[in-house]
């Protein structure tokens, strides 16, 4: 049994598999396994071989050139609350800046219909930039004062 990491839980391949519908792909299934190992990666500081972006870009397809896009775009953004030094990361889209939660979540549709929904892929390119950036150094931190933290989190969700 193989334990991995997803949705800031540990679980077994075995249940992994088990949740995915029947009509799943093995692309799907691949996904689900390779994501977590990448998030590993970044989780412990490692760099990415160019044979890991070649294994994300077949995994992910467009997505992989999306996130890398908005990347040099300068279009991640760490936003740090003070004095409570909360931090939420956000991505600019095309058309909306999107709110990304750590290896979890981002607000934009894609994430909501093919990563929850239909389970089809693990991760939007909006939080594949997020994780990326982070781990390339490559993000604008932004400071703003705590009293604007519900102004801002009701502009991106």
């Amino acid at each position: 049994m193989h334990l991995y990491l997803g949705a800031n839980c540990i679980v077994a391949k075995e249940t992994i598999k088990s949740t995915l519908p029947e009509n799943h792909s093995k692309k799907s299934q691949k996904a689900f396994e390779i994501y977590p190992r990448i998030l590993t990666f970044i989780a412990e500081g490692k760099k990415l071989s160019v044979q890991d972006i070649e294994q994300l870009e077949e995994t992910f397809g467009e997505r992989v050139k999306k996130a890398l896009e908005l990347i040099g775009a300068k279009k991640v953004k760490k936003y740090l609350f003070t004095p409570s030094g909360v931090s939420r990361w956000v991505v600019e889209g095309h058309e909306h800046a999107y709110l990304t939660l750590e290896h979890s979540f981002c607000s934009c549709k894609d994430f909501l219909f093919s990563s929850i929904m239909k389970r089809v892929i693990p991760s939007c390119y909006h939080l594949l930039a997020r994780e990326l950036a982070e781990l390339s150094g490559k993000f604008e931190e932004i400071i703003v004062a705590d009293e604007q933290y519900t102004t801002l989190i009701e502009e991106w969700l």
